[in-house]
Formats: C-alpha cells, sequence, structure tokens
C-alpha cells in the first residue's frame, strides 16, 4: 500500500500554667474552649423564592450556553470540513481521479493511506501539496473529539439511569469500548457526495441508533463498514 508521510475544630493551646482558671470553668455563661456552638434556628438561611428563581436561571442560562458551544463547534468543523472536501475533491478532478465513488483515506502514524484503486494518483496530489494532508488530520482529529464527547454524554446518561452497580459497571464497560474504537476510527474519513464523513462520528451515529435501527451487534456492523481501510498499507 503507497504511503504519504506527512510532516475542626482544633483545641486551643492550654494557658502558660496548663489549665484554666476555676472561676473561668465554673462561669455558666460563658464556654468552654472548644465547646460547639448552639445553632440558632432563626439564623438559618433560607433561600427566598427570589433567590431560587435566580438560580434556576442561572442553571439553564448555563445548559443553553453549553448547547451553543456545541452547535457553534458543530457549524465551524462542518464549514471547515466542507471547504476542505471542496478544495480536495477538485484536486482529485484535476488529476483524473473520478468522484462518483467513496475515497477512503487513512492516517496512520502521519502517513495518509487509502484502499483506493487511484492510490497512485492520489499519493501525487498529495505529495504536490502537503498542507492538504495537515488540514486532513486536523479534520479528522476534531470530528473525532466530537464523537468522543458524544460517547461521554451518552455515558453520564446512561448512568443517570442505572439502577444498581452492576448496572453502573455495564455502562462503563460500553463507555470504554466505544471509546478504544473511536480512537481506532480517528484518522478515517471518506469523501463522497462532495463531502466528509468521519468513521468516528459515523460509528457512534450507528451506535446510538441514528444510523442504524435494529442489529443484533451494531458495533461489528459499524465497525465492519471500514474493514477495508483500516487493513490498508497493513
Amino acid at each position: 500500500m503507497s504511503r504519504i508521510t506527512t510532516n475542626r475544630g482544633s483545641s486551643l493551646p492550654p494557658s502558660p500554667r496548663g489549665a484554666i482558671p476555676p472561676q473561668r470553668a465554673a462561669a455558666p455563661d460563658r464556654p468552654t474552649a472548644g465547646a460547639k456552638a448552639t445553632v440558632d434556628p432563626a439564623a438559618t438561611v433560607h433561600l427566598s423564592d427570589k433567590a431560587k428563581a435566580a438560580a434556576s436561571a442561572k442553571l439553564y442560562a448555563d445548559r443553553e450556553a453549553a448547547a451553543i458551544a456545541a452547535r457553534s463547534f458543530d457549524e465551524h468543523l462542518k464549514a471547515r470540513s466542507d471547504a476542505f472536501a471542496s478544495k480536495l475533491g477538485a484536486a482529485f478532478k484535476k488529476e483524473g481521479i473520478p468522484l462518483d465513488e467513496p475515497i477512503a483515506l487513512r492516517l496512520e502514524s502521519g502517513t495518509l493511506v487509502t484502499d483506493s484503486p487511484y492510490r497512485k494518483k492520489i499519493e501525487k496530489v498529495l505529495k504536490e501539496d502537503p498542507e492538504l494532508a495537515k488540514e486532513f488530520e486536523t479534520i479528522a482529529s476534531l470530528k473525532a473529539m466530537r464523537a468522543a464527547q458524544q460517547s461521554l454524554e451518552r455515558y453520564n446518561e446512561e448512568k443517570k439511569s442505572a439502577r444498581s452497580q452492576e448496572e453502573q459497571d455495564q455502562s462503563y464497560g460500553r463507555y470504554t469500548t466505544r471509546m478504544l474504537d473511536i480512537q481506532r476510527l480517528s484518522g478515517t474519513m471518506v469523501l463522497e457526495d462532495g463531502a466528509f464523513t468521519s468513521a468516528a462520528q459515523d460509528y457512534m451515529d450507528w451506535m446510538s441508533g441514528a444510523t442504524l435501527s435494529a442489529s443484533a451487534d451494531p458495533r461489528r456492523e459499524a465497525l465492519k463498514r471500514y474493514d477495508s481501510i483500516l487493513a490498508a498499507g497493513r
């Protein structure tokens, strides 16, 4: 396979004579050193309805801000990915590489590999413009990072709804498996229909049922799609 390399309370100390003066020890209206003060119920702080509403509003605002940040990240990443797909597609077309079939590319130790029958021409394009390979690596990494975040969010939801320690352990096991799979797929993307599909994000779609409604083994089906490119260059 051809490769293209890219570059508390603590007590008070005793008196000097080692004892509390008798008159102080017997005084009924003075607490001895280290004694806990009696809590005055009247001094207990209760949040007013207004304060509770303000706290609730802030929590809602924080959640909304996080959601907006995620959407902004997704929108920025999509725009960057689409621009790169257009640029790479134009370079491939110029070299006579047809774009009517998906072209899978994988980054492995700084080297781009492909299972495309046009790999020699693809190698030529990438050698002439090494920045293409660098941009591929950046976008693939960002997409994999987003997939990892989605996997973590799913784990937190499963852990919250778990009814026992066993179910929590099972959720963690599934999360660990997903993260290992995402890491394996992180450097793989497919150019198709003028856009890039991230193998890591595609995997998360399958595992959440967005792409695959039912399957005896969704993980196996998700990974099967990338068998060829994952084996390329080995």
